[in-house]
């Protein structure tokens, strides 16, 4: 049995939504992990493959995708 680990973004994810029909975009220019449907971010892995990512995680054990950063 695999568990599975999943950071969701809390700034544009906090609810930690996650659909598997809209797991991905099949093209290069979208965002790695960003959901088609509605834009929330989230990421399959760990937190050191969040942050291999872009994500940050602040002082407030905030994770942060690298969308939000920009904003």
């Amino acid at each position: 049995m695999t568990i599975r680990t999943f950071i969701f973004c809390d700034i544009c994810n906090p609810q930690g939504i996650r659909t598997i029909e809209y797991r991905r975009s099949p093209r290069e220019v979208d965002r790695n992990g960003r959901r088609i449907s509605d834009g929330r971010s989230w990421l399959e892995g760990n937190l050191s493959n969040a942050i291999d990512e872009g994500w940050i995680a602040n002082p407030n054990n905030q994770h942060i995708c690298p969308a939000c950063q920009k904003d």
